[in-house]
């Protein structure tokens, strides 16, 4: 039972401002068991529209939402990889959840504190801010680094934060951050993003025209699986759907197998997950769905020799930096 029902509100484009918006797909969320419309904006920015009010967010994340995230130490350790080698120096990680990879970084020297929207079960002592990040008071600051990992397309104005991001890096500080690529082959026709807690669906082009909009510029967009992984699944049954000219609505074309997993990983999960599938999907189904997983994973390593994979981790610095290797420069 939710705690209060979503309300939702046309948004123009945040990159742009324009409301010259084409309609992608529609998706019913299994969590708050409503439907919404993914839009793409004529500059390219694609988004959840009409799009959940700020009172209504934490309404779309379940208890259990960071359930799986747990013992993920060697992921954190790639995460480190790519900020500078700065003993002592100041790190800021916004959408910090439980605090998990604030914790880590202060173990490898870095002064390191988190924020985050929502108030969620923190395991362990970490210096956490509950709050709005675009709004709240940071005395002092003044960071060296500041991450946002698979975060930015979780909230409904991207703008206010890389403008907030701009103000709080010092001059030779690094801004690194992970997004889904909607511009991936596959990704602009796959129910696989997280609708509609996944409010924003960016492109290399987009992020660009971000930074630059806000004083910073792009050192390093890396398309890889090093940090996070993406699949186009769906694409199978859209296809068929397009040669049949039917009605494209992501419950009729998803992958049924991979939708029951609902932002759970396989890893540890996986025996659970194929009981459920066979107790809930028949056979033509998930022959289909197996045929889509093949599909979905040679796409996404394809995507990858392509440099154009569906998740994209992005360094960036001030403009009026001059370093020529931010993630190899001291403090």
């Amino acid at each position: 039972m939710l705690p209060y029902s979503i309300a939702t509100e046309y948004m123009s484009c945040d990159l742009c401002g324009s409301n010259d918006q084409i309609l992608m797909y529609s998706k019913i969320d299994p969590i708050t068991g409503r439907e919404y419309h993914v839009v793409e904006c004529s500059c390219g920015m694609a988004f959840v529209n009409p799009m959940p009010t700020e009172a209504s967010i934490p309404a779309l994340y379940p208890e259990d939402y960071l359930k799986d995230k747990n013992d993920l130490s060697s992921l954190y350790g790639r995460m480190l990889e790519l900020l500078p080698q700065c003993k002592g120096g100041k790190l800021l990680d916004i959408g910090c959840g439980r605090g998990d990879f604030i914790r880590h970084a202060s173990k490898h020297g870095w002064d390191a504190e988190g924020v985050d929207l929502l108030a969620w079960d923190t395991p362990h002592n970490a210096p956490i801010r509950v709050g709005d990040f675009t709004t709240m008071d940071f005395p002092g600051a003044g960071y060296d680094a500041i991450t946002a990992w698979a975060l930015l397309e979780h909230v409904r104005k991207p703008s206010a934060f890389f403008e907030r991001v701009s103000r709080l890096l010092k001059d030779d500080g690094v801004f690194v951050f992970v997004v889904s690529n909607f511009g991936a082959p596959g990704m602009r026709h796959s129910c696989t993003e997280d609708i509609p807690r996944h409010l924003q669906l960016f492109t290399p082009k987009a992020i660009k025209s971000y930074l630059n909009k806000y004083g910073m510029i792009s050192r390093a967009i890396f398309h890889s699986d090093k940090i996070y992984s993406c699949y186009p699944f769906g694409l199978l049954r859209y296809g068929f759907q397009s040669l049949r000219k039917k009605e494209r609505h992501c419950s009729s074309y998803e992958n049924r197998s991979v939708a029951l997993l609902r932002n759970r990983q396989i890893r540890g999960n996986a025996l659970a997950w194929l009981v459920d599938v066979f107790r809930s999907i028949g056979p033509v189904d998930i022959f289909l769905d197996a045929v889509d997983l093949c599909l979905g994973v040679a796409l996404a390593n394809l995507s990858k020799i392509m440099k154009n994979y569906g998740v994209v981790t992005v360094v960036a610095i001030s403009n009026r930096q001059k370093k020529s290797n931010p993630r190899k420069e001291d403090c």
